[in-house]
């Protein structure tokens, strides 16, 4: 019979999700690159999708860190603008949502939304135009509201404003970066034999 043992354990973990997501979205941009540069195009606006989800998830954890380390009694579930609006009052910034980065806050906001609550809707078009064949493939009337954004471009704005926002708002934080990355311990007392 295998020896068992009593013991006692105490573990504390602090996940920081943040980290995971923003990796997800580094590496999601750095394939997509890769991809491009290869000339390779199948399938790249859904990997382009999953990056902008990944960099909206991504930027509202880090702002949902940030509010939680420095905001007393912080509400998680407020709306992403108004957490973003709290947390950088707290740090004196007054965050201009018409111009980058902020303006792309806004956006990736309407781009989440658009794909997290998944709502059918109709596109009805009745029009009479002269176009040629590819004219007619970029009118966009088949696309839904936040199709609209996912390519190279907004990709690289999005992560690149992310990360601005991320990088400002955490130099006037005071937080050092080994404060934002997660750990776990986890000590063992033995106690003694079970088997007695």
């Amino acid at each position: 019979m295998e020896e068992r043992v009593k013991v006692k354990v105490k573990a504390k973990s602090q996940v920081y999700i943040h980290n995971d997501l923003a990796n997800n979205a580094y590496y999601l941009r750095k394939k997509i690159h890769e991809r491009l540069a290869k000339g390779e195009t199948e399938g790249i606006s859904l990997e382009m999708t999953a990056c902008l989800v990944m960099i909206a998830f991504a930027l509202e954890a880090q702002i949902n860190f940030l509010g939680w380390k420095l905001i007393e009694k912080w509400k998680e579930f407020a709306p992403t603008l108004e957490k973003l609006q709290q947390v950088a009052k707290q740090l004196g910034v007054d965050p201009n949502f018409e111009t980058r980065p902020f303006s792309t806050v806004k956006r990736l906001k309407e781009f989440r939304d658009g794909i997290a609550h998944g709502k059918p809707f109709t596109i009805t078009v009745e029009d009479e135009l002269v176009a040629t064949y590819d004219e007619l493939e970029n009118l966009g009337y088949k696309q839904a509201p936040w199709e609209g954004v996912v390519t190279k471009e907004f990709v690289d704005q999005a992560y690149d404003d992310m990360e601005t926002i991320w990088r400002d708002l955490l130099e006037r934080s005071g937080l050092e970066v080994l404060d934002t990355l997660p750990f776990r311990e986890r000590h063992i007392e033995f106690i003694g034999s079970a088997n007695d």
